[in-house]
């Protein structure tokens, strides 16, 4: 609340009022009336500045008391056709995390190609805005950057420029990647002074594949080129939080793989790697070239081509520890293996040279075999078909390691690492459209796994501080509907909990489980979380 003087006649009438904004505007509601001010000469020597006290009093009596707020709303009242709002209390948590970690300061006025300094750092706060809607919304789900722009009234900052704006801003956002991965792993690391080493590194192997929807030719056939696949190597700490990350070619070879290793042990002190990968072409040289450097791996092994032997193991059905419910069984064994190089520059060469050049090379090793059975996985393989037209290796997935002093179930924890990357990092074809609003290709591909990667590490703090009890799932799916719609002025009514959103807030440190807020009251919740989460404030010290 506050005081207006309003000026009648050459005398100064005072009201007591307070503001609130509905859409766009911002429209106030009389609390109560006073009178002219001259009016009061008499009893009081300043009586606006009295008044003025009045109205301090007014607010500190109402924040102590906590006092009962009232609407009243007639029986035939009507949606606002012009005023749907809504406030997003769980994306306001996210944008907490992702202020924590220091994402959007990353981005610098050098990332901008204007040449005026004004308008540089206009183009700054564009982009750094920008990164927050979209990088917050990705910390909930996947969704198309145009869809998300659409719901920028709900977001708990302003955001006054256009979508074209927006989509320019990804080349800003582009040209300062390596530097948001760096920034946030710096500002965890000072947060989170217990943090795991990074001593032994996770790097995993995530191949993403998309369609450029636009280019096609006159007849509306997809031009081959269309089809652009790039491959996500994701680089975690020894409790899965994240370090950093490359992109590298879709389909890598071992050098390419040697490459990304002295990269990740120079850059981020690494002093080995453990490479998790699906399905490669170049497998075998890889496994080989990364235990000839004392490198490790964990990597799928496809049961299709795999000789009489492993196949027999596979449906053996000795060995196998079954699940309770009967869904799932699992059984490892360790052997010795031996990995021959392949680095693909030989084609010209005689086969009896071929054969003769790997058996040189060929490495053995000590490695692990871990296969695992589904029934919803052999379910899904079968298609529907009987049991009799099944493949009788339906259902089974096979990975191998060099990590034989892990158990099975923690190196099968570390594969599904290659699932958990698939959704958070999902590139969506319509963002990828070059029209309306054109974006160079691989500044956009850049800018949106700098989105997707700050996204992933808000949700695994959070994760974090929630001692890990809730899937990246059920946090998502709490925050997406801890969402309050407009009840009237400046208020808006929440009306979900859980034991998930209750746990959400009370790891970053806000009030749990609250009816009402106000627009201040997200906003200051949001710097209240943030305090909290860098573990800043009474409560820590």
């Amino acid at each position: 609340m506050h005081l207006k003087k309003t000026k009648r006649n050459g005398r100064v009438y005072l009201s007591v009022v307070q503001n609130y904004r509905e859409g766009n505007a911002t429209k106030t509601r009389t609390i109560e009336t006073i009178g002219y001010a001259d009016a009061y000469e008499s009893e009081f020597a300043d009586p606006i500045a009295h008044f003025e006290a009045y109205v301090a009093e007014l607010n500190e009596q109402r924040r102590a008391k906590r006092a009962p707020i009232e609407f009243s709303f007639p029986r035939d009242c009507v949606i606002d056709a012009d005023c749907t709002e809504s406030a997003r209390w769980g994306i306001s948590i996210a944008l907490a995390y992702l202020d924590a970690l220091e994402a959007k300061r990353a981005i610098t006025p050098g990332d901008s190609t204007c040449a005026n300094r004004k308008e540089a750092h206009r183009e700054v706060a564009a982009a750094r805005r920008a990164f927050e809607v979209f990088a917050a919304e990705r910390v909930l789900h996947a969704s198309p950057k145009h869809e998300t722009w659409e719901r920028r009234a709900s977001f708990p900052r302003r955001c006054d420029f256009a979508i074209d704006e927006a989509y320019r801003a990804l080349s800003v956002i582009a040209a300062a990647d390596g530097r948001i991965a760096r920034a946030m792993r710096a500002a965890y690391e000072r947060i989170r002074p217990d943090h795991a080493p990074l001593s032994c590194a996770r790097v995993v192997l995530g191949t993403f594949a998309f369609n450029d929807v636009d280019d096609v030719d006159s007849a509306q056939n997809r031009h081959p080129s269309a089809r652009h696949a790039v491959c996500l190597a994701m680089v975690l700490d020894e409790d899965g939080m994240p370090a950093g990350y490359r992109l590298i070619d879709a389909n890598p070879d071992a050098a390419a793989v040697r490459n990304l290793a002295r990269d990740v042990k120079e850059s981020l002190g690494a002093q080995r790697i453990v490479l998790v990968a699906g399905r490669l072409s170049h497998a075998d040289a890889i496994m080989r070239t990364l235990a000839a450097s004392g490198d490790g791996f964990i990597m799928h092994r496809p049961l299709e081509t795999a000789v009489e032997g492993m196949r027999h193991w596979v449906v053996d059905e000795r060995g196998y520890t079954t699940s309770r419910s009967g869904n799932y069984r699992i059984k490892s064994r360790v052997r010795s293996a031996t990995f021959e190089a392949d680095d693909g520059n030989d084609d010209e060469q005689p086969a009896e040279a071929k054969r003769t050049r790997h058996k040189a090379a060929a490495r053995r090793l000590r490695v692990r075999d871990i296969v695992f059975w589904g029934r919803d996985y052999a379910l899904r393989k079968r298609g529907g078909k009987s049991d009799a037209a099944g493949d009788d290796l339906d259902g089974y997935a096979c990975i191998v390691t060099s990590e034989t002093d892990l158990a099975a179930p923690e190196v099968f924890h570390s594969y599904r690492e290659l699932w958990r990357l698939a959704e958070p990092f999902q590139v969506l074809e319509s963002d990828f459209s070059p029209s309306p609003y054109p974006t160079p290709g691989d500044e956009h591909l850049r800018a949106h796994f700098a989105l997707c990667y700050a996204a992933f590490f808000a949700l695994r703090l959070e994760r974090r501080d929630l001692g890990w009890r809730y899937n990246a799932a059920q946090v998502a799916d709490a925050l997406g509907r801890m969402e309050g719609s407009r009840l009237a002025e400046n208020w808006f009514l929440f009306g979900y909990r859980s034991d998930v959103s209750d746990a959400i807030e009370q790891a970053a440190g806000v009030e749990t489980a609250r009816r009402l807020r106000t627009r201040q009251d997200i906003r200051r919740g949001i710097a209240q979380a943030r305090k909290h989460i860098r573990g800043e404030g009474p409560a820590h010290a």
